[in-house]
């Protein structure tokens, strides 16, 4: 995905891009290898703490897509990695433009996935994971990447028209501690208090077993600023 919106947008190895709410830096390691310049803004300061020791971005700032701390014209390219659908968009697309060079482009990436592993988990976990991340989902996919209706949000901006680029689903493999490991390190988990996060936690170490194969979805959408 990253190489494919790097071609799209022809940036070249100096280029001077932002990870905009970099999380632990996912996105930010694999930019790195790319460019020269990466710099990396994310709000949380326990993730921040994350990604400064996991990386080596050329800057790791504290800021949100609401408030970047750069100048103006600064950057080449933006991208969001897994992070778009939390951005108050009214106010994010103005700072975006405003970070952004002359026809600096925008990137949004996202990895997807459900509960229909092979072999299929089992009920009370998929009730477990249901009962979490169903009504947090449903919020986020209003704002977010599911469907395509949210593109529409850049129209009158200062952005083309969005771009949507389509990949065929591929099969990850996950041992049954690193497949529960991922369910919690989504946000719908992170969101719980504490007790019914160790709750939840604890049952679904119990309940999944064994190696499942996890049909993961790659969406990836790219735009430029107007002449």
């Amino acid at each position: 995905m990253i190489d494919l919106a790097v071609s799209r947008l022809g940036l070249r190895p100096d280029a001077d891009v932002l990870d905009l709410g970099a999380g632990t830096g996912k996105l930010t390691r694999p930019l790195v290898e790319r460019f020269r310049r990466v710099v990396a803004v994310e709000p949380d300061p326990g993730m921040r703490a994350v990604l400064a020791r996991a990386t080596e971005a050329y800057r790791v700032l504290d800021g949100r897509a609401e408030q970047i701390p750069l100048p103006d014209s600064s950057m080449d390219a933006v991208l969001a990695g897994q992070a778009f659908h939390w951005f108050d968009r009214d106010a994010a697309f103005p700072e975006i433009e405003r970070v952004l060079r002359p026809r600096g482009g925008l990137v949004l990436l996202w990895n997807s996935w459900s509960y229909e592993a092979e072999p299929p988990l089992p009920p009370g976990a998929v009730e477990i994971l249901e009962s979490v991340m169903a009504p947090r989902m449903a919020e986020s996919q209003r704002m977010g990447s599911e469907g395509w209706e949210w593109a529409s949000t850049f129209e009158g901006t200062a952005f083309e028209e969005l771009r949507a680029e389509v990949f065929e689903p591929t099969a990850w493999r996950l041992d049954a501690d690193r497949l529960v490991s991922l369910y919690l390190s989504t946000s719908p988990f992170g969101t719980l208090p504490p007790d019914e996060f160790a709750t939840a936690e604890r049952r679904l170490r119990e309940l999944v077993v064994g190696e499942h194969a996890l049909p993961l979805h790659a969406e990836l959408y790219w735009t430029r600023l107007r002449e």
